[in-house]
């Protein structure tokens, strides 16, 4: 009861000191909840968001300019709905959840950029956010939340995360240097021009840390990790426009990443710890060119080429050899290279004043090569085609339909069928309702893998059934008055011949499990509290289920219930930030390989960053991470009273940033 206290009483304190430092001056303009933002993700085409029948969530460049966001991860912590597993640890992936499902489809500009071959974590996911594009890249990002597979295909099961950069429009540049605890440096520099008809935009970034600390919750002390830990990321992407008449435009661009280092996977403990020495390294080119017919209606075609090349090396209780400098115990080791190439094509029809459609199609093959621990060479395609129509078939009601047809080379063909019906209630609140059909073919490693790992033995299955089935959200969201907006909404998903991995003695294998339900409620609000302070505030609840065996199996690898609530006060020269995520209602007595999934029914963290703005150009900046010290983690597991993978301990970073 005295920790709980401490903490509550240590973040009001918090929260009015870094309001009551800052003297009051003219308030700059304040954040606005816009219903007739637009977004473009939910219908593929632009869709004011009181019209749109979707729960979509909207970060922009200015929220994430306030938040000193480092990487795309940290842009999603924040949105209700996602869950990002991220320990900090090395180069662990991070990955993304929505709705509590992690097949997510990762777009940037509307362009596929995850992998077929699946995630390098295990999970079903396939991005990994580190090698996302820097934060100074992006101009918005919009997370649908919900299945979108009739419109955007197999990886859209939890929904759609699409991530949109910045396009030259002037000339205009920035850098920033940050340093910080366990030896971290941020470097970051942009800079975009526009001469004519053409525009450039180029970033580079890189941030590395020299080792990890954590707060072990057997012990309720911090401690530094044994072993090494320290890795960097550098980034790189250039992105060139060039106006070609009043009505078409094309753009060519690359992007770069470099994700190499050490990263153990438990915490010392009294049998073995393994480390992983990790290079991940992507070169994603693109070439999209755009029109404009009849003054209205939009198209493009895109054609994308893309990399992903990982090495892994695996040490059991590793020793270092000071003669060779390198580690002996060498267990293993992985390579793994895919290279995809895409075509997407796309054209809206505006058929009358109140129908539009949108046609497309699109092509994508992947070729994968696998070496050591895992074995394989095989590679995979889909076609497909699909039709989008949105009718205003009455006076403030709107149905979006869509239908696709996919043919895969291993999962066969299907259609996919989709439909939202909108009601706007007024120009600032709407009730929706959607329903999505799900088609989700597997990875090349659920079909194909082949080796071991540890002394286990890992094996895919060619004959697995892509997996089936539906999803549906009903919501409401209303602007209250000037200053206040809420949402709320409710989710379920029935998924059929689930993929599942699992572990028999030393082998481990996959199969078609009969069915996975989720459901699940998000609760959103925002308070203008006056001219200088904005509250806003998030619940979450999910509860997911496996049917297996003859029975329904709750899943307790997640959090039941997620709470955020931030704290923006903004005056003058001033930008400070506050915002505590908390997870709650886990169970600790569930196990996983004979230990707790969880040490603690619940945990909270504090984050907070404050810019002071010296000049129109110069600005300094802290920011501070897990302010509390807790002990916890994303991803679930422990040994010994130890979580495997503790997030980590107390940390800040301080920078400066300068704009030219």
């Amino acid at each position: 009861m005295q920790k709980k206290m401490s903490k509550g009483m240590l973040m009001a304190a918090l929260i009015c000191g870094s309001l009551s430092v800052l003297n009051v001056a003219s308030a700059e303009e304040m954040q606005t909840f816009e219903m007739d933002e637009f977004v473009v993700t939910a219908a593929r085409t632009e869709t004011r968001l009181v019209d749109t029948p979707a729960n979509i969530s909207v970060v922009g460049a200015q929220q994430i300019e306030e938040k000193k966001y480092q990487d795309m991860g940290e842009v999603l912590k924040d949105v209700s709905g996602v869950t990002v597993l991220d320990t900090g640890v090395g180069t662990k992936e991070k990955m993304i959840k929505l709705n509590g499902d992690d097949r997510v489809l990762v777009l940037v500009d509307g362009r596929r950029v995850g992998t077929d071959m699946g995630s390098n974590a295990g999970g079903r996911g396939s991005m990994d956010m580190n090698q996302l594009p820097d934060t100074s890249m992006i101009e918005r990002v919009e997370v649908l939340k919900g299945a979108g597979g009739a419109l955007y295909g197999s990886e859209a099961v939890g929904g759609v995360i699409n991530i949109i950069t910045k396009k030259a429009s002037y000339n205009n540049g920035k850098v920033s240097l940050g340093f910080g605890s366990f030896g971290a440096e941020d470097k970051k520099i942009m800079y975009s021009a526009k001469e004519g008809k053409t525009g450039v935009t180029v970033s580079a970034s890189e941030y590395k840390q020299d080792y990890y600390k954590y707060r072990d919750s057997k012990t309720n002390t911090t401690k530094r990790w044994d072993y090494p830990t320290d890795f960097e990321n550098k980034k790189f992407s250039l992105n060139l426009t060039q106006e070609i008449t009043d009505t078409t435009n094309l753009t060519v661009g690359f992007d770069y990443s470099k994700y190499e280092g050490m990263s153990p996977s438990y915490a010392k403990v009294n049998d073995w710890t393994t480390l992983f020495k990790q290079d991940k390294e992507t070169q994603n080119i693109y070439a999209k060119y755009d029109w404009v017919v009849n003054n209205n209606d939009q198209g493009y075609i895109q054609l994308y080429h893309n990399e992903l090349e990982y090495n892994n090396v695996s040490v059991i209780n590793p020793v270092f050899n000071e003669s060779t400098y390198i580690y002996d115990n060498v267990d293993s080791f992985g390579f793994m290279k895919e290279k995809a190439n895409g075509i997407d094509i796309q054209q809206e029809v505006t058929t009358s004043d109140t129908n539009k459609l949108v046609v497309g199609a699109s092509w994508r093959e992947s070729d994968v090569t696998a070496k050591g621990d895992n074995t394989y060479k095989e590679g995979i395609d889909n076609t497909a085609i699909f039709v989008s129509d949105t009718w205003e078939f009455a006076p403030a009601w709107t149905l979006n339909a869509g239908v696709r047809y996919d043919d895969h080379s291993h999962a066969g063909d299907d259609t996919t069928m989709s439909a939202g019906l909108n009601k706007k209630l007024s120009d600032d609140s709407h009730i929706y309702f959607n329903w999505s059909e799900v088609f989700r073919a597997p990875t090349t490693d659920d079909l194909f893998y082949n080796g071991t790992m540890n002394g286990a033995i890992f094996k895919g299955n060619p004959n697995l059934k892509p997996e089936t089935g539906e999803t549906w959200t009903i919501g409401y969201a209303t602007k209250i008055n000037d200053r206040t907006d809420f949402s709320v909404n409710y989710f379920e998903s029935d998924l059929k011949d689930a993929i599942w991995w699992d572990t028999y003695g030393d082998s481990k294998t996959v199969w078609n499990i009969d069915e996975q339900n989720k459901r699940g409620m998000e609760v959103t609000l925002n308070h203008k509290l006056n001219d200088n302070v904005t509250l806003n505030a998030t619940y979450t609840y999910l509860r997911v289920e496996d049917y297996k065996d003859g029975g329904y199996v709750r899943d307790r690898n997640y959090y039941p219930n997620v709470y955020r609530v931030g704290v923006n006060y903004k005056d003058g020269k001033w930008d400070s930030n506050v915002w505590l995520r908390s997870g709650r209602g886990c169970e600790t007595n569930v196990l996983l390989m004979g230990s707790p999934r969880y040490l603690d029914n619940s945990f909270m963290t504090v984050d907070m960053a404050i810019t002071y703005k010296a000049s129109d150009d110069f600005s300094i900046y802290a920011k501070a991470y897990n302010l509390f010290n807790e002990a916890y983690t994303d991803y679930v597991g422990s040994y010994d009273g130890t979580y495997n993978s503790p997030a980590q301990s107390r940390r800040f970073i301080i920078g400066a940033e300068y704009k030219f």
